[in-house]
């Protein structure tokens, strides 16, 4: 079944240096999708005040967009373990 969806969410880190950080590194992943994936999946990451959003915009099949959600939060995750160790 395809579908069609927007998804915006948002991770409040209060440390606007942190939120950059966090933010430059999950962009990069966005741009290094694969050709096949960007023609139906649009990922853009930025920072604001300490916080971190990313906007989604989908058309396919929900176990796709599942997954690029799963690994949105993992990539945040990593993200978010590296910039505690700086």
């Amino acid at each position: 079944m395809e579908i069609e969806a927007r998804v915006e969410i948002t991770w409040h880190y209060g440390d606007e240096e942190r939120a950059r950080a966090i933010a430059e590194a999950i962009q990069v992943d966005n741009e290094g999708m694969p050709e096949g994936l960007k023609k139906s999946l649009n990922l853009e990451t930025r920072w604001v005040d300490g916080a971190v959003g990313t906007k989604v915009k989908y058309r396919g099949e929900i176990d796709t967009l599942i997954k690029a959600l799963d690994d949105l939060v993992f990539s945040i995750k990593i993200a978010e373990e590296m910039t505690e160790k700086v």
